[in-house]
């Protein structure tokens, strides 16, 4: 009989290994996203340029999204989208003015488009009405019609 000892555990890179397949195999059971999109509306008429932004509320987990407003649509994807839960929305819609006005772009002054926010200010912060919940129901669309 041969008394040679034998190593028959798992080595760190093994198991970890072994940790990732089943990761793979079973799923990982992360937390669920949706993406978010939709218009934005300002007494009809749609906002041009702005930002929306997502904050969790009463104990939703993850961190605010963001979104640029782009000819009156928006759209969060990014990290899979928003979590779900529950959110107050804020709102900083804008409009062009039809001028163009001199702005230093970090390298030179140039001419660019002249906006106005046309957005009533509550809806820009933590005083915002607008609220949201995303869940397995949600179907991802979420417009936003401000009527002051």
């Amino acid at each position: 009989m041969n008394n040679i000892p034998r190593n028959t555990g798992f080595t760190l890179t093994e198991l970890l290994m072994l940790g990732v397949c089943c990761l793979l195999f079973v799923g990982c059971g992360g937390p669920k996203t949706k993406v978010v999109s939709g218009t934005v509306t300002v007494k009809g008429e749609k906002a041009q340029s702005g930002q929306v932004l997502f904050i969790p509320i009463e104990g939703t987990p993850g961190s605010n999204n963001a979104a640029s407003i782009v000819d009156g649509e928006y759209r969060i994807e990014g990290r899979g989208g928003v979590m779900m839960g529950k959110y107050r929305v804020e709102v900083v819609a804008k409009k062009k003015t039809g001028r163009q006005v001199m702005q230093d772009t970090g390298f030179e002054k140039a001419l660019a488009d002249e906006y106005i926010t046309i957005s009533p200010p509550q809806y820009a912060g933590k005083q915002s009405p607008l609220t949201a919940e995303i869940d397995s129901s949600f179907d991802g669309r979420f417009d936003i019609d401000i009527t002051p």
